[in-house]
């Protein structure tokens, strides 16, 4: 599922999650991880394109080394060890596969890198080859951390090549790990979880637990590919049967655009659903109720912990408790639920950003919603 700030949040328990990688900023650095994205079926080249028999697979002048080390792997890629001569180029040949011959066409490519021995990348070029070349200095570099950069550059006109080149401050004959290339007719980088050339709209958000696909039909995407609720019809739907539970945590980093919205609720009723930064609406054992908490935060970035574990509810917001209740009985997590989506009526639609939700089988700690905040908090400037 790519790299993420914080390797040690909980896993034990976790019955479902997703995260969009997306992250807003970063010691005030606009910052993503790019191990999700937006559904697309403009991929001209994704993934292990660094080898092949021709088509979208074939790399011309350029000598390399598949990695295996999967230490030295990003996000899942195929990395490759390159060590470039004093041209400092890799290409990507055009071909009757890879068709760049529309001048109206807006290119973006991406690509992660990372020096062998660690360097700051601070500037790239993407040039576009034959009939004309373009190698102005530009394109955006992302630092995600441990040396690995994400470099982009989005261009228009035509093209029989791609060649990604131009690195600030690199010398002759230095290695450098190339991972994940990626083009596509877009003017936004748009990121992937895998290797396929395009991604639908079900295939496009893995479940972190099963590695299944996760429907993003419903969803809308901002003009930076990151996922988004537009507050009126966008939803997530998790059809999964958890069954029967006498434990559970719901956990959601979330950036509400509007207040008294669902950010989660049941499918089908309105058994399970929390009311904004103000209650959590449950059914213990037969019996509703609903825990109307210390009001939390209604705008901003916030991260979101609702456990119990058999006899006491308890909300954290940002690590902080808004409350506990004493409370019984099991709960019946069968029909699955939706995110940013209310089964009553629409007029609750989420409305902002939910990049990470994650269901346990169990109650965290306090202790360990700690450890999970403590692993979002510098990811979301929180």
């Amino acid at each position: 599922m790519g790299i993420h700030r914080g390797s040690n949040i909980t896993r034990s328990g976790l019955a479902f999650a997703y995260d969009t990688g997306y992250s807003p900023s970063f010691n005030g650095n606009s910052r993503s991880i790019y191990n999700q994205g937006q559904p697309t079926t403009n991929t001209i080249l994704s993934g292990a394109a660094w080898h092949g028999d021709g088509g979208n697979q074939s790399v011309g002048n350029i000598g390399y080394t598949v990695i295996t080390d999967e230490s030295l792997k990003y996000s899942g890629y195929e990395t490759v060890l390159w060590t470039p001569g004093a041209s400092r180029n890799v290409y990507f040949n055009g071909n009757a596969d890879i068709s760049l011959s529309d001048n109206s066409t807006v290119w973006t490519f991406s690509c992660y890198m990372r020096y062998e021995i660690p360097e700051v990348i601070t500037a790239m070029q993407v040039y576009l080859y034959y009939p004309s070349s373009d190698g102005s200095a530009g394109g955006t570099v992302t630092d995600c951390g441990n040396g690995w950069y994400r470099v982009s550059r989005t261009r228009t006109g035509s093209s029989a090549a791609i060649a990604l080149a131009g690195f600030t401050g690199l010398t002759a004959n230095k290695k450098i790990y190339l991972s994940g290339p990626t083009l596509t007719k877009t003017n936004t980088v748009v990121p992937y979880v895998n290797r396929a050339a395009t991604r639908s709209t079900s295939g496009s958000l893995l479940d972190i637990t099963k590695q299944s696909s996760i429907d993003l039909t419903n969803v809308s995407f901002d003009s930076s590919a990151h996922m988004t609720f537009d507050g009126t019809n966008d939803f997530i739907d998790i059809t999964t049967n958890f069954g029967t539970v006498s434990q559970y945590t719901f956990e959601w980093v979330e950036n509400p655009g509007q207040t008294h919205k669902m950010p989660i609720a049941n499918r089908t009723n309105t058994e399970f659903y929390k009311y904004g930064a103000y209650s959590w609406r449950y059914k213990h054992g037969g019996t509703l109720g609903e825990f109307y908490h210390t009001a939390g935060a209604t705008s901003g970035w916030h991260h979101w912990a609702i456990t119990y574990d058999g006899t006491t509810l308890k909300v954290f917001q940002d690590n902080i408790s808004l409350g506990t209740r004493a409370v019984t009985g099991t709960a019946d997590f069968s029909d699955g639920f939706k995110v940013g989506w209310w089964s009553a009526g629409g007029a609750y639609a989420f409305n902002g950003d939910i990049p990470i939700m994650r269901i346990y089988s169990k109650a965290l700690t306090t202790q360990e919603v700690a450890q999970n905040f403590s692993a979002y908090r510098d990811r979301f400037n929180i």
